[in-house]
């Protein structure tokens, strides 16, 4: 183990190295794979979607003992806000050749356009982490925490601002493992579709 400063002028002993736990995590709160496919049925100018991870390094709370293993992982989403806002659009631009591109030509490495509308996303992680303690008895114990995130989608840009959407979160994985016996990095993978109201 190598000591590290971690934050705050806190020392934490961690693992010098990543690892798999020889032990399985349960994890619960993630969308069943088999099924994630049929999330998106509508016709595309109806269903937008983005997708996109939160990593995190969680502390065991100071009343709580040390980490032996991880047991289980349970995950859910609270979605507390959306609205359309506007935003810039490429206008183009004009290569050494001369020729001007237009802007709805110049998407980005994801081959999304600029539309000048875009769907903001707020929403709170909850997880509950549960794990043995490090003490001959190693009973149960369990932190619980909420992470906040904000997403985006790009829509059409003659959307109102005012227009509202139904949003679906889905958990498409979740990740854990303990740095050292305080703390635990998780990983969780997020998939939301948003539909149009009409």
């Amino acid at each position: 183990m190598s000591n590290c400063d971690y934050t705050a002028n806190t020392g934490y002993n961690f693992f010098s190295k990543c690892y798999t736990q020889a032990g399985h995590i349960n994890t619960v709160g993630a969308y069943p794979q088999n099924k994630i496919g049929k999330a998106l049925t509508c016709p595309q100018n109806i269903d937008k979607w983005t997708e996109f991870f939160i990593p995190e390094v969680v502390d065991i709370p100071v009343q709580k003992p040390d980490i032996e293993a991880l047991v289980e992982v349970h995950s859910c989403i609270e979605i507390i806000s959306q609205r359309v806002v506007k935003t810039p659009t490429v206008t183009g631009y004009t290569p050494p050749a001369g020729t001007p591109i237009l802007g709805q030509n110049i998407p980005n490495g994801e081959c999304t356009n600029l539309t000048g509308r875009k769907l903001v996303i707020e929403g709170l992680l909850k997880q509950k982490v549960i794990y043995t303690a490090l003490t001959d008895e190693q009973p149960l114990h369990s932190a619980n925490h909420t992470v906040p995130f904000s997403a985006f989608i790009i829509i059409e840009g003659d959307t109102p601002l005012s227009q509202k959407f139904n949003i679906t979160p889905y958990i498409e994985d979740i990740f854990a493992y303990n740095l050292s016996e305080r703390n635990i990095f998780k990983n969780t993978t997020i998939f939301i579709k948003a539909s149009r109201i009409c």
